[in-house]
Formats: C-alpha cells, sequence, structure tokens
C-alpha cells in the first residue's frame, strides 16, 4: 500500500497540474514528459536523505538501501530532488522554468498528503506517546525502547497530511483567481513558507529526530527555507512596497 499510495499521490498531482496548465494556456505535453524525470529525482532524493538519517542502521544492511517500497523516503530529500530533475529537463528541453515552477507549487502539497498516508500501513512517523482521543495505537515490536508501555502515539504522518491538504486548498484556489495578477514564483515562495512552517511545528513531536551537534536537523532547514523564501517573496514585490 506504501507504493500505491506514493504513486496516486504522483498521479493526482500530475492530473491537477494539467488541468491548471489548461486553464493558464500553457501546453500541458510538458507535464507528463517532464513526469519521469520528476519521479526519478523525487524518489532518488527522498531515499538518499532518508539513508543519511538512518545511516546507522542501514551500514549493518546495505542491501535495504534499495528496498524503497518497504518505506523510508525523506520529504525533504524528496523535494530537491525533484526540483534539480526538473531543471535538468527543462534545460535539456529549452522550457522556461519560471513558466511552471508556480503550477508544481500548488500541486505538491496534495501529493505529499496523499503519499504520507502510506505511512499508515508501514506504522512509521508517529510521535511521542498521548491519550488523545485519536491516538495511534502502535505494536509492542514497533515502540521506541524508551516507551515500550505506552501504546498510543500521535499519528504525526496524518497531521501533516491534513495541514498539506489545507496548504494545498489554499493554493489551488488562489492560484485560480490571481495567477494572473500576481508574479511568477509566488506561489513556489508561498509554498516554502507554508510547509517550513508545517515541518518545524511537527518536529517537536517527533521521537529522536535526525541531528546534527545536537541540533533538530529539520529545525534548522525549515528555518532556513522559511527565512528565505519570506527574503524572496518580499524581494519580490519591493517596488510596490
Amino acid at each position: 500500500m506504501y507504493g500505491i499510495l506514493i504513486s496516486l499521490g504522483i498521479w493526482t498531482s500530475l492530473a491537477i497540474a494539467e488541468k491548471l496548465a489548461k486553464t493558464s494556456k500553457k501546453p500541458s505535453t510538458v507535464i507528463w514528459d517532464s513526469a519521469l524525470f520528476l519521479v526519478i529525482g523525487g524518489i532518488l532524493g527522498a531515499r538518499v536523505y532518508h539513508v543519511i538519517h538512518y545511516w546507522n542502521y542501514y551500514a549493518l544492511f546495505p542491501l535495504k538501501i534499495i528496498m524503497v517500497w518497504s518505506g523510508g523516503l525523506g520529504i525533504i530529500g524528496g523535494l530537491l530532488g525533484g526540483f534539480i530533475a526538473l531543471v535538468i529537463y527543462f534545460r535539456w528541453k529549452k522550457v522556461k522554468l519560471a513558466d511552471w515552477v508556480d503550477i508544481a507549487a500548488v500541486v505538491v502539497p496534495l501529493g505529499q498528503a496523499i503519499g504520507r498516508l502510506g505511512n499508515y500501513f508501514n506504522r512509521e512517523v508517529f510521535g511521542v506517546p498521548t491519550n488523545l482521543p485519536w491516538g495511534w495505537h502502535i505494536p509492542y515490536g514497533l515502540r521506541p525502547s524508551q516507551f515500550l508501555k505506552s501504546e498510543t502515539f500521535h499519528p504525526l504522518f496524518l497531521y501533516e497530511a491534513i495541514l498539506n491538504v489545507l496548504l494545498f486548498v489554499g493554493l489551488y484556489f488562489g492560484y485560480l483567481k490571481l495567477r494572473t495578477k500576481l508574479k511568477k514564483g509566488t506561489f513556489v515562495w508561498i509554498y516554502l513558507i507554508g510547509y517550513s512552517a508545517i515541518r518545524f511545528s511537527l518536529e517537536f513531536m517527533r521521537i529522536e529526530p535526525w541531528k546534527i551537534y545536537g541540533l533538530n536537523t529539520a529545525h534548522i532547514i525549515s528555518i532556513l527555507v522559511f527565512l528565505v523564501a519570506s527574503f524572496f517573496l518580499v524581494l519580490n514585490y519591493k517596488e510596490k512596497l
């Protein structure tokens, strides 16, 4: 189911991107022609990020590095890998990246949300223990060693999925109504601001987050992305301020 939901998320995002392209009177064939590059780049980036995160484990079981279907994709790496792949493809085909980045930014959070649901079937991406009614029951053998006596945990995957859907809805209707009034790249910066805020907030509930020199890596990346995206969003409209 994990792989199926990842695939469904990608297909749904591409289908909606095609619709937005037609609405914007852009050649929708670009969407599907670039899909293979996007998928390969995204999956490679996501897997590399995940493997680096859990390197101590994969160093002991190197063959599991290629077992993507069993779970283990880092969304931050996936976004970076997908973006690099698109840059390479658009330069190869001599297509202006700026004409397409906003459409990509609108549909990405929906794909993320659908793909996140796959974590339910792998019993992964859960947070600290909770007694809330919607707490997610985790089997004893999958619980972190420090929480073996706890039965229910925060379903971080579900929180992120819901927040990503809300982000998508805002971007989607904003694009339909304001695409001709706003500058190119606006929706990219808004997406990056929104998702970095989501990720930053949820990291406080994550168990044993990836740290470098004692600092939460996802927090650092989220703060940097938020600040950079905010800077460029303001810079994009500085003459109107």
